[in-house]
């Protein structure tokens, strides 16, 4: 277990008390959860570049904590009322594109790297969920995220099926 996969196993770990906190109005907590969370994706990423720790259960399972951490964590909004359930299931459709995609690379040992346009949808996501916790007026950069995710999704589909 490489420090990497630590970060990233301690981000899923994470999952469960966010949901929580958002769930029971504590949007405090669920904030610094959330930024501790995004703290270990930050860091498991420079650790395994820096470290020389790349390994393909790392390749597999940060994708994988990613996803089903902003999943969880955009239910749990839309259950308390900060996001509609439809901009849920808009958020989960690339998402899932995007995961069997690279589990399909991943399967034929094939390298799938993020590029500048998943790095960015990535960004506004994160950015979306920081303002969603402080404010229930972060929706509009919720909706920002969803566009930038299905923009992202477009530029992997394309770059895969022509390049």
């Amino acid at each position: 277990m490489t420090v990497a996969n630590t970060l990233t196993a301690l981000r899923g770990l994470l999952v469960a008390p966010t949901v929580v906190a958002v769930l029971g109005g504590r949007w405090g907590a669920a904030l610094g959860l959330f930024l501790a969370a995004l703290a270990t994706d930050v860091l498991d990423g420079w650790a395994a570049r820096r470290g020389h720790q790349v390994t393909i259960l790392g390749q597999l399972l940060d994708p994988v904590v990613d996803k089903a951490f902003y999943f969880a964590l955009f239910f749990s909004l839309a259950a308390v009322g900060r996001i509609p359930y439809l901009g849920l299931a808009l958020f989960a459709l690339p998402q899932l594109g995007l995961g069997v995609g690279a589990l399909l690379l991943w399967r034929r040992r094939d390298e799938f790297t993020a590029e500048w346009p998943g790095k960015a949808a990535a960004a506004l996501v994160a950015l979306a969920a920081g303002l969603l916790l402080l404010t229930p007026h972060g929706i509009w950069a919720f909706w920002v995220a969803v566009g930038g995710q299905f923009m992202a999704g477009t530029y992997y589909l394309v770059r895969r099926t022509t390049g």
